[in-house]
């Protein structure tokens, strides 16, 4: 009986029950190939995203000679591009500064958000930072910090 099996066996596969393969093997690379072409002309037409493309404040550091002082600065937003951001949220915090309040502006056309009249307050010597936040629905998120050097 196991004799009759494999005599079976051979002439199945002299009757070239393989020659199937190779044309499967074909419709499989050509499927795929046309699959990749469609998904990277898809993925070329999305658009980069918006982002902050950098912020920059008035002052580099700011010098205090007492416990607290008064100050103010602008800091200026704009996108990848270069252009003005405007309508981007900038938080300030850090130093003591308005009494642990939140301090925030609102960039204008020209992507300015001016801060005034700002109280800060550092009892220590060294090195503090007002840490500088920009957020827009549009752009995304990005900060930068400011020393305060006393």
């Amino acid at each position: 009986m196991m004799a009759y099996a494999k005599k079976k066996l051979r002439k199945l596969n002299k009757r070239g029950g393989i020659e199937g393969l190779p044309m499967e093997l074909m419709i499989i690379v050509v499927v795929a190939t046309v699959g990749t072409g469609i998904l990277v002309g898809w993925m070329g037409n999305i658009d980069e995203p918006d982002t902050i493309g950098d912020i920059t404040c008035s002052v580099n550091q700011i010098t205090m000679t007492a416990d607290s002082m008064k100050t103010g600065f602008n800091v200026t937003v704009t996108d990848q591009s270069g252009d003005a951001l405007k309508g981007a949220t900038v938080v300030l915090s850090g130093c003591g500064l308005s009494n642990g309040k939140t301090t925030y502006a609102i960039t204008n056309e020209n992507g300015v958000a001016n801060f005034s009249n700002l109280s800060l307050t550092k009892t220590t010597h060294g090195v503090g930072y007002i840490d500088v936040q920009v957020s827009s629905p549009t752009h995304g998120e990005d900060s930068i910090r400011i020393p305060v050097v006393r």
